[in-house]
């Protein structure tokens, strides 16, 4: 027969666990969808003597890179547009039905004699984008070339800002309650009682009353 402790510590690993997985669904995975769907990107153009060479990092969550692509030897700068497709919502009780439209989609296009990057860029901000990169690369006397694109600015700045912030939540939360296990762990070492440790009466009460 199996120990009631041995259970119930079973259980609350468990619990632990799947408390765990849900809070990474929703305060890391949610944030990642977004800022995948409509990312920033940064090119970094740098001048070698007559070639140009061009380095685009696609970011997650806007710091982490996730995708890099490279031009080593740029000899054609292009854009891409794509216009947003138009569906039918079928609306039940309506006399007409309701269109919608999808976002238009920009692309910077970077080309080599063997290869093409494609980076995505806001639609409002395609025309001037291209014309900084071509005018860099017009102009023997610069040297770097570094720009910021957004993809979209509502949703990658304002959804992904946001959504991101419930990514720095989690993280703070987590790495708290770390910190606050090692301060009790020292604490517990130099024999103070568990009633007199940092925040042991605010952590009581706010259990006691989750458990309400």
């Amino acid at each position: 027969m199996k120990n009631p402790a041995s259970k119930s510590l079973v259980s609350r690993i468990i619990s632990f666990l799947l408390h765990q997985l849900l809070a990474l669904a929703v305060f890391v995975g949610i944030p990642v969808l977004v800022t995948a769907i409509a990312p920033v990107s940064r090119v970094h153009l740098e001048r070698h003597g007559e070639r140009v060479s061009a380095t685009a990092k696609t970011y997650l969550l806007f710091v982490v890179p996730y995708k890099t692509r490279q031009v080593e030897t740029l000899t054609a700068v292009g854009d891409r547009f794509a216009e947003g497709t138009v569906r039918r919502e079928r609306r039940s009780g309506a006399n007409r039905d309701r269109y919608v439209k999808s976002e238009d989609e920009g692309f910077l296009v970077l080309e080599s004699t063997s290869d093409k990057v494609e980076v995505s860029v806001s639609p409002v901000d395609l025309e001037s984008t291209v014309q900084r990169v071509q005018d860099f690369v017009d102009d023997k006397q610069s040297t770097t070339l570094d720009l910021f694109l957004v993809a979209n600015w509502k949703f990658s700045i304002l959804m992904g800002g946001l959504t991101s912030l419930l990514t720095v939540l989690y993280v703070v939360v987590l790495v708290g309650g770390l910190l606050l296990k090692l301060v009790h762990l020292l604490q517990a070492a130099r024999g103070i009682p568990p009633e007199r440790r940092l925040w042991a009466r605010q952590l009581k009460n706010a259990e006691a009353g989750a458990a309400r």
